[in-house]
């Protein structure tokens, strides 16, 4: 049974209309302003409706509360990034490992570039989202897509891909929050995530790769 802590986090309603999708797309957007303007204790809804230039009850309409609204704005960052491993999951042949390595890091690092404000406002989210709360559906996805990467390795094996599957992330993951932490300070580590990221893949795929195969 789900617990209500987590169903008060989930949004009122769902956007149908194209017009009501635009009007939710407009207060993410302003969410992710807001953030990355002020500190995160800054953010209320009201601040949020007036920069999405809707009223709180519209608001309140599809986010019952501040924190439900930052449950959206991550769970739909992750929603996206499982629908990219999917998508290569089922489209991608039998390759080497290495190239199968690098297209995991590649696709990591494409999803959080695609708006890099975006991604890290969203680091800032996180700390404030238990995540172990969310929707464990969308890490399902996630997981079952990367594990259905590796098995099209052409030359490697894994005798526990969920758990080589985890690493793999939870390294990806560290080093992308660390990058975007580093913006505040003028740093140069998003135009080297990229390569660093298909290191760290490369590195640790081949490691973990049965030897047996």
């Amino acid at each position: 049974m789900k617990s209500s802590t987590t169903e008060k986090l989930k949004p009122r309603k769902q956007p149908v209309q194209e017009r009501s999708g635009v009007t939710v797309d407009a207060i993410y957007t302003a969410t992710i302003q807001v953030l990355l303007a002020d500190d995160m204790n800054k953010l209320t809804t009201t601040r949020v409706a007036e920069r999405a230039g809707v009223s709180v009850g519209t608001l309140y309409q599809y986010f019952p509360n501040k924190e439900a609204l930052l449950y959206a704005i991550l769970l739909k960052h992750f929603e996206e990034m499982a629908r990219a491993y999917e998508e290569i999951a089922a489209h991608h042949p039998p390759a080497p490992l290495s190239e199968l390595a690098a297209c995991i890091a590649d696709t990591y690092v494409s999803v959080k570039m695609v708006n890099p404000d975006a991604t890290e406002a969203m680091y800032r989210v996180a700390g404030a989202i238990n995540q172990v709360r969310m929707s464990s559906n969308v890490f399902a996805r996630i997981g079952m897509a990367i594990c259905n990467i590796l098995a099209q390795a052409s030359d490697a094996t894994f005798k526990d891909p969920k758990q080589v599957t985890f690493t793999v992330l939870s390294s990806l993951a560290g080093l992308s929050r660390a990058s975007f932490g580093q913006l505040a300070a003028g740093s140069d580590a998003l135009a080297r995530l990229q390569d660093e990221s298909r290191l760290v893949a490369q590195a640790y795929l081949h490691a973990a790769a049965d030897k047996d195969a």
